[in-house]
């Protein structure tokens, strides 16, 4: 009897929950959904990914010992057992595509979530062994990316900066966000105001900058919280909440400014149902959670350096600010007002992608149709 094939997709550890995790999960339901199987292969899921998905979830993982040498070989062995004529792997990101090309796979796909000019520490490590290190990683890349297989990226950005780095120009595909329970809805506002941001806390979400640009508001001759009765939820885990509650509370905000941590997607609903403004200074690839906002009719302000800005230039549901924290004060000013004016409603949004859009065509590009 012929064996089906199965899609591999691959995510390297999981240690938190984010766009990367929410998009290969997207793309596993797709697949489920449409009767293709697949396999979704990891170094370790300390997670839990399971409680995430909406199916029973085809998951393998490796466990091998925490080195790069021990994941490379244990991710060539785990390749070198596929029959001949398997479809070709997904990669999720620089690091499972540098571990693929020097586990000697190729031709396999990518979907580039972030460059290294995106990493964490590329403002703060450019010592001459960090660059090396990097230099030699680009031209390991170089040759991985360029063998035979698709890379696909989520935004403009994401695109000049690969083909700059890495010598291709992959596909752009949009992320797309659920619409399944999701009501469109305008709201006005009444007695309170209230902002949220949801993502890790880290420090290209660009959090500080927020509260940053709320004290600010404060310092006014007329105090924003004696216009409104204004609140901020910020949702998500990371490695700067403590610093940043701190942050809050030595600005005079913490009354008003709620650290939620990690949240349920029912309790993250309810969260939404209450917010008035979605706030993203992020500098980062794409930025799911302003679709999710935005199908729910609530408007947005985001950094250009935030990979959605791309479509979200051209509408009153969307303030695209550049420039430093200096210039997020203005941007919040000119938000807020819009917001009170009603200045979007009775406006078309613009043409949002879906997670189903998105995650037909990744399986297109990467041969699975």
């Amino acid at each position: 009897m012929q064996t089906v094939p199965e899609r591999i997709l691959f995510i390297a550890e999981v240690e938190a929950w984010g766009g990367a995790e929410r998009s290969f999960l997207t793309l596993c339901d797709w697949l489920h959904r449409n009767g293709l199987p697949y396999r979704l292969l990891t170094y370790w899921d300390r997670l839990g990914l399971e409680k995430f998905a909406s199916h029973p979830l085809n998951k393998k993982e490796l466990l091998p010992k925490n080195n790069a040498r021990s994941k490379i070989a244990a991710l060539r062995k785990h390749f070198a057992d596929r029959p001949d004529g398997s479809l070709q792997p997904l990669m999720s990101g620089y690091q499972p595509a540098l571990h693929a090309t020097l586990a000697g796979l190729r031709g396999f796909h990518t979907m580039m979530h972030d460059t290294e000019s995106l990493f964490d520490d590329w403002d703060q490590k450019k010592s001459p062994k960090r660059q090396l290190h990097l230099a030699m990683n680009r031209r390991i890349l170089r040759k991985g990316l360029s063998s035979g297989g698709n890379t696909i990226v989520a935004s403009e950005f994401l695109q000049r900066d690969t083909q700059k780095l890495y010598g291709i120009r992959p596909a752009i595909v949009r992320i797309g966000s659920s619409v399944e329970g999701v009501v469109f809805r305008p709201r006005c506002v009444q007695e309170q105001f209230r902002m949220l941001s949801v993502s890790r806390v880290e420090a290209n979400k660009r959090i500080d900058w927020i509260l940053y640009a709320l004290r600010e508001l404060e310092k006014q001759t007329v105090p924003f919280s004696q216009r409104v009765d204004w609140h901020l939820d910020i949702v998500g885990q990371g490695a700067h909440l403590d610093e940043l509650q701190a942050m809050s509370q030595q600005f005079g905000l913490a009354a008003r400014v709620n650290f939620s941590g990690f949240v349920s997607d029912r309790k993250l609903a309810e969260i939404y149902d209450k917010t008035h403004l979605f706030l993203m200074p992020a500098r980062q690839g794409y930025g799911i959670p302003a679709l999710e906002a935005l199908h729910r009719g609530i408007p947005v302000l985001l950094h250009r350096e935030s990979g959605i800005s791309d479509i979200l230039l051209d509408t009153p549901w969307a303030k695209v600010f550049e420039g430093d924290r200096r210039n997020l004060v203005q941007a919040l000013r000119v938000m807020i007002e819009s917001v009170f004016n009603g200045s979007h409603l009775g406006v078309q949004p613009p043409h949002l992608p879906t997670q189903d859009e998105w995650a037909e065509e990744m399986a297109r590009l990467c041969g699975w149709i």
